[in-house]
């Protein structure tokens, strides 16, 4: 990459701190390895290659840790101008890349905090495709547990007439209709793909919503759940860890566009805007899986609703003028994300936050965003402040 300023610290600098506003630059590393400290009971390590400070720009968003130099650094500096108003594909890509690898690193610390199996090559047995789908089929998700009802008598033909009644007690739903620019209707309950298919497709809900899910330590987990103008992917994990996997399903009649990776390099190359817009959901799902560790960190329930209301909140796309929004997500939905097992004490200490409600049929309604923000704040400053905590040091 030619045309950026090289910038080199010294062993030992301190390149980003926690918590500060970040800058207009962030850095590509071209030499030597930085980690991080101060959130995790453990560092992270960057190298040749990695990108510093992007997502944290992107999101406006204070830096999640501190950032040192390990050994002598080269990097190439960037300013966010640039990826903001780029046609330069190389960037793009690299940038895009870096973001996915990214993504998915984070989520498989995640997962294997949250998961009783941490082994990462595991591959799915006869018996957990059963339960996969005796789950989704259980919880109300027939074409989830349809589709692996079905992909369990492909894997393993000798034992079809397993599936073979459960199979017939459900009714598929229709393939979703083809309108103009790749756009489809999927109707509800349509699952998009499951944990054990990958469409190595980008979705991007023109209307509707779509719910993530998996299944880890026998339980229907909820991932995240996304409505207009959102975008998710059918993409295959690299890391071989299965928790990574997930099942999408269309939660109300919904029309989607799809493309490939590639087709969408080719339109952002004329659309700065959907690049940008791409590179930022990335950047989203990056936030969202680390404040989700920080979830699974903390021992205060109080801190980790705040935590997670939070990022639910940031992710939705609304105007700035908004102060209020009824969010997609239920109580069920929130104890399953915490990897909490009494719904019964999550609404108790949500009823004890300024600026949330709770609907009738469960659903967590934001009636004061700015109050819930500001108390977000507070919160993360005296887990910031509580020195021996088990989330800070090490």
């Amino acid at each position: 990459m030619h045309g950026y300023n090289t910038i080199h610290f010294k062993k030992s600098t301190i390149i980003y701190i926690k918590d500060q506003i970040p800058q207009d630059v962030f850095y590509i590393i071209t030499k030597g390895k930085a980690i991080s400290y101060g959130t995790f009971n453990y560092n992270i390590e960057f190298n040749q290659g990695d990108i510093l400070g992007l997502v944290n720009i992107l999101l406006n968003e204070p830096y999640f840790f501190n950032v040192k130099a390990m050994e002598d650094v080269e990097a190439i500096e960037v300013d966010i101008a640039e990826v903001i108003k780029t046609k330069n594909e190389e960037l793009m890509i690299k940038i895009s890349k870096n973001l996915d690898a990214s993504f998915e690193t984070w989520l498989g610390r995640y997962y294997m905090q949250l998961s009783k199996n941490k082994d990462i090559s595991h591959i799915r047995t006869k018996e957990e495709i059963m339960n996969m789908g005796d789950i989704y089929n259980k919880n109300g998700f027939k074409h989830i547990a349809y589709k692996l009802y079905n992909e369990y008598a492909k894997l393993f033909p000798e034992n079809a007439n397993d599936v073979k009644d459960k199979l017939s007690e459900i009714t598929p739903i229709e393939e979703p209709q083809k309108n103009d620019d790749n756009v489809y209707y999927y109707k509800k309950g349509y699952c998009l793909y499951t944990e054990l298919e990958y469409t190595n497709k980008l979705y991007i809900i023109k209307s509707g919503e779509i719910g993530i899910y998996n299944i880890v330590n026998l339980e229907q987990i909820t991932r995240a759940i996304y409505s207009k103008n959102s975008m998710i992917d059918g993409y295959k994990p690299v890391l071989q860890y299965q928790p990574l996997s997930t099942c999408a399903v269309a939660l109300e009649d919904s029309y989607i566009k799809v493309l490939t990776k590639k087709e969408l390099i080719n339109i952002t190359e004329h659309d700065t805007e959907l690049s940008l817009y791409y590179i930022k959901m990335v950047s989203v799902k990056i936030r969202n899986t680390i404040l989700k560790m920080m979830v699974l960190s903390v021992d205060d329930l109080l801190s980790k609703l705040l935590i997670t209301l939070y990022y639910i909140l940031k992710t939705e796309i609304l105007p700035e003028d908004v102060n209020s929004v009824n969010l997609l997500y239920t109580l069920n939905d929130i104890k399953t994300l915490m990897n909490i097992k009494d719904v019964k004490l999550i609404e108790k200490e949500l009823n004890r936050v300024r600026g949330v409600s709770i609907s009738s049929d469960g659903y967590i309604n934001i009636t004061d965003m700015k109050s819930l923000i500001i108390e977000y704040r507070n919160c993360i400053n005296r887990l910031s402040n509580t020195h021996h905590h088990s989330m800070m040091y090490f």
